[in-house]
């Protein structure tokens, strides 16, 4: 077996994005299943070397209900709320922070009725009022100004779902509705003292659908041209198209200085190929940052180069879902997932979307929940996705015979000491290397080596903690 000590160290910033934040949601378990639940969760999210926790902050959640806005009600303060209802998001926010937790706010739909223009609206979805909006996110700001690290303004606005109607008379219309809300968020964070914050919007899906009707989500792509008022060639509307868009005084957007993305891919893994150029998933991040830097240098946003948030991320398994990724290729996937990620200088934040299934349908949209979580539900793990996770690993292969390894011993954090190795068909693991390898600051690693068939062998690392010794997942080196 001949083989050398590593030809290099872990990537420079300068390549890589190597200061990644972990994040990491999951709504049910920290806000729907009480104190216990949530402080036991919170406690394991710590074990796996988690940073910072995103919850949803709905709208409709904290504001008064009904049809109509009551008589009187001074909506930028957190008082005039039913208190009741800030009662677990502040719990949540003590709690991750008395942990060592960052905490990042999703301020979203639904919105109660009164803020809607459709009349009798439950769905709190349709053409939500962006002025009332800047009013909630105002007392939001009031509420928590010195608790909460940082804002994301509404989930997934290229989804019916949440943001309604789509399109209309044939054009998109959802992103000019989002910009407005976008607007109004950042204008009653400012208010509140919060605009000094990070400031997030986007939170777009990954994959769109085809034509332009209410109920069809756009592409993500066409979605931020949208918003920008440009068409495919980042011209600005002019005339009948920008009256029509709202987009005749299209003025320059400003306060925001991050975007948030949701890059899932398609159940086949991370280097399926989209559909169209106007979809990106994991494995094109490169084009929302086209979007992004052409949207700057044409005074479309201001500020500096804006980097992505990966706000959510996973992979819904099989089972329970059969339509989903198969549960023993997930892990794998993972690794890959996040180191398409960091290999990226411009990707800030890693996220991981749930810890715990949802249980499974009872109707006819039996798998219309979300099963991307580490465990199923119940709280058994789902085989070694949950180590996957926790101790991520990709190995490979970039010449002939160099292969890199690559991974994160995550509950680690800075300096962490880890051992890769190695073994070739059914033999021993072997230490690979002359000495241990100690991670970055986020508890990242990357090293290459140079040995003979680099692609028949396994690979693994153990990270040592203490007197414990926790080993990653067993990989073998893909191609370049």
């Amino acid at each position: 077996m001949a083989l050398t000590a590593g030809l290099g160290a872990l990537a420079s910033p300068a390549s890589a994005s190597s200061g990644q934040t972990a994040l990491f949601q999951d709504d049910a378990q920290l806000l729907q299943r009480g104190a216990e639940v949530r402080r036991r969760t919170l406690d394991e999210l710590r074990t796996l070397g988690v940073d910072s926790i995103k919850f949803s902050l709905s709208w409709s959640s904290v504001a008064p209900g009904g049809a109509t806005r009551p008589p009187g009600f001074d909506a930028t303060n957190p008082a005039a709320y039913p208190q009741a209802n800030w009662g677990r998001f502040d719990e949540l926010i003590d709690d991750a922070r008395a942990r060592g937790m960052r905490v990042l706010v999703a301020l979203t739909a639904p919105a109660p009725g009164w803020a809607t223009k459709a009349r009798g609206d439950t769905s709190g979805v349709d053409r939500p009022s962006a002025s009332q909006f800047a009013l909630f996110a105002q007392a939001a700001g009031r509420r928590y100004k010195s608790k909460v690290d940082w804002w994301t303004i509404w989930n997934e606005p290229n989804l019916p779902r949440f943001l309604y109607p789509q399109s209309r008379n044939g054009i998109p219309y959802a992103p000019h509705l989002y910009r407005a809300l976008v607007r109004g968020a950042v204008d009653g964070l400012r208010r509140s003292g919060n605009g000094g914050d990070r400031i997030l919007f986007g939170e777009l899906l990954p994959i769109g659908r085809s034509g332009f009707r209410p109920n069809i989500n756009v592409k993500p792509l066409r979605f931020l041209r949208e918003f920008f008022c440009v068409d495919s060639k980042f011209k600005r509307f002019r005339g009948s198209a920008a009256r029509r868009r709202s987009c005749s005084r299209y003025r320059r957007l400003t306060g925001v200085n991050g975007f948030a993305y949701h890059p899932y891919t398609r159940p086949s893994g991370p280097m399926t190929p989209e559909p169209t150029r106007d979809d990106a998933t994991i494995r094109s991040l490169g084009r929302v940052l086209r979007v992004l830097d052409r949207a700057r240098s044409t005074r479309r946003i201001g500020g500096g180069r804006m980097n992505i948030h990966v706000t959510e991320f996973g992979f819904q398994s099989n089972p329970p879902d059969r339509f989903q990724t198969r549960l023993g290729r997930i892990p794998a996937f993972l690794g890959q997932s996040e180191w398409l990620a960091f290999r990226n200088r411009r990707v800030s934040t890693w996220s991981q979307y749930t810890l715990v299934d949802d249980p499974l349908g009872t109707d006819g949209d039996r798998f219309g929940t979300w099963q991307g979580g580490l465990k199923f539900v119940g709280g058994r793990l789902k085989g070694d996705v949950y180590n996957a996770y926790r101790l991520p690993l990709y190995v490979r292969r970039t010449s002939r015979n160099v292969v890199e390894v690559w991974g994160a011993a995550r509950p680690g954090g800075s300096g962490a000491s880890i051992q890769i190795q190695q073994r070739r068909g059914g033999g021993a693991f072997v230490n690979l290397g002359g000495r241990r390898t100690v991670t970055n600051g986020r508890g990242y690693f990357r090293v290459r080596f140079r040995l003979s068939s680099p692609t028949r062998r396994s690979y693994r690392f153990q990270y040592f903690q203490g007197s414990q010794v926790f080993t990653s997942r067993t990989a073998k080196a893909a191609s370049r």
